[in-house]
């Protein structure tokens, strides 16, 4: 009955030990299929969503010429020559545990515009478009060759203004503005039409670090200025097909740290079944290699502390860097799996086979999927994993087959009471010298020819025994060369 009650606590430690495996990962990837709905809290979701819709996109402004009062011709000219400048004083702002990059921005360009057509005059619509998510602007001011049209019309969507130009005539276009905004800023640049001149310099005071979007139009300048940077596109007779986009700095909280790696750790919480299953299956054929066997509960029981390894590296990357974060969570999971492999198998049979399993799935897979590599970090882990079981199979110990008994040896027949006893043959010493059949030493006569035998005579030198004919009256010993007495 003990034994009985033994087995059934061992099965049932190994189902438990399983659910809990499997309860790990699935909550683990119900966690981070919303990590935003998880970490925010609403007020902080109100908060980010908020300022998220601040982001400001300035347009340039666009000319329609009116051949009639109720037609209007569908090309839209560009400026001849753009010259913008963009000043935002940014800074962090802090509201319910989360932070956002916000900017006072202060914008002032400069457009010289004609009308090249073929008449000698027409009627000319000039609208200036206000970025759609401003709340408020202040200091707006629309001037004409110095001086403010009487006829501009001023909206929230933007300025508009018409005039009759004359073919081949310049007007200069200022227009300026001050407004709120946050996390970025665009300048929209007539996309497919060709500008003379585009001078654009967008300068970011209080903050340092501001990038280029990669979908922007290419910078041609750089420069560090008193308190931040600046930002230059200077083109001569250019046809863009891009927008200007800078993004601000951020300082992200702990919640804005964890979701922002959303994409990432969903990608991963999808593998890691996978990734532990196939760890373990791996791990028990490398310690059979090794003639290590270890029971069901112990593979249990690093599962289950492997797939801990990926909620731990989650929210210690929202307190530290990812970097950092991944090093860390690695260091401390494959600790534990070492130490409880060497106290469980021995250190020698097990630490380096344990350690590479753990660099290939821990390290090169399940971390590869954080970076544009995967392809072929999965690929060099494969190859990997494929050189350690063949180093565990050509070290594997040998096993020696015995060596076949051969068929022709008849075994001894078993003793029987009506079987007469074998005759023990006697001690040979000695040989006779005239037909070579074995002497005993109490015979006088060989019982092969019957000769005398008696002139044996043995060295007091050496002690080597020898034949010795009667015909010789002196003999020496054939081994030392002592003489015979």
């Amino acid at each position: 009955m003990p034994k009985e009650f033994r087995r059934i606590g061992i099965l049932l430690v190994n189902v438990v030990l399983l659910m809990g495996l499997v309860g790990l990962l699935a909550a683990y990837l119900a966690v981070v299929v919303d990590l935003p709905s998880r970490v925010y809290t609403v007020a902080q979701r109100e908060y980010l969503s908020y300022n998220y819709g601040r982001s400001i996109t300035q347009a340039a402004p666009t000319l329609a010429i009116v051949e009639t009062k109720d037609q209007v011709e569908a090309t839209i000219l560009a400026a001849r020559e753009s010259r913008v400048r963009a000043t935002l004083d940014a800074r962090y702002e802090e509201r319910e545990g989360v932070s956002v990059t916000v900017y006072d921005l202060e914008f002032c360009s400069e457009y010289i515009v004609a009308y090249p057509g073929s008449n000698v005059t027409a009627t000319v619509t000039l609208f200036f478009p206000f970025p759609s998510n401003l709340e408020t602007l202040h200091e707006v001011s629309f001037l004409v060759d110095g001086e403010e049209p009487p006829e501009a019309q001023y909206t929230l969507q933007g300025i508009g203004w018409q005039t009759e130009m004359e073919a081949g005539k310049e007007h200069r276009i200022a227009i300026s503005y001050q407004a709120d905004g946050a996390n970025s800023f665009s300048y929209g640049v007539a996309q497919g039409q060709r500008s003379d001149v585009l001078d654009v310099t967008v300068t970011v005071l209080g903050l340092e670090g501001s990038e280029v979007s990669r979908t922007s139009l290419p910078t041609t300048g750089r420069d560090v200025v008193d308190r931040g940077e600046t930002f230059t596109w200077d083109y001569a007779g250019l046809i863009a097909n891009r927008d200007i986009r800078l993004t601000l700095p951020s300082r992200l909280s702990f919640a804005q740290r964890v979701a922002h790696l959303q994409g990432d750790f969903s990608r991963m919480a999808v593998f890691a079944p996978f990734l532990v299953g196939l760890f373990l299956a791996s791990l028990a054929g490398l310690l059979r290699l090794g003639g290590v066997s270890l029971r069901l509960e112990s593979y249990l029981l690093m599962g289950c502390v492997l797939a801990l390894f990926y909620p731990l590296l989650t929210f210690l990357s929202g307190v530290i860097d990812l970097v950092p974060a991944a090093s860390l969570a690695f260091l401390i999971v494959s600790g534990l799996v070492l130490l409880f492999l060497g106290l469980m198998g021995g250190w020698r049979q097990t630490w380096w086979r344990g350690g590479l399993l753990l660099v290939i799935f821990l390290g090169i897979f399940s971390l590869g999927m954080l970076t544009p590599w995967r392809g072929l970090l999965f690929t060099g882990g494969a190859l990997l994993l494929l050189g350690t079981f063949m180093i565990a199979y050509a070290r594997q110990p040998k096993v020696t087959e015995p060596e076949p008994v051969s068929p022709e040896a008849p075994e001894p027949e078993p003793m029987t009471e009506t079987s007469p006893p074998e005759e023990v043959p006697e001690p040979i010493s000695r040989h006779c010298p005239h037909c070579g059949r074995g002497l005993a030493e109490d015979h006088q006569f060989c019982r092969g020819c019957g000769r005398e035998i008696s002139y044996f005579r043995t060295c007091a030198q050496c002690g080597h025994e020898q034949y010795v004919s009667p015909d010789l009256e002196a003999a020496h010993c054939v081994h030392c060369g002592s003489l015979l007495r």
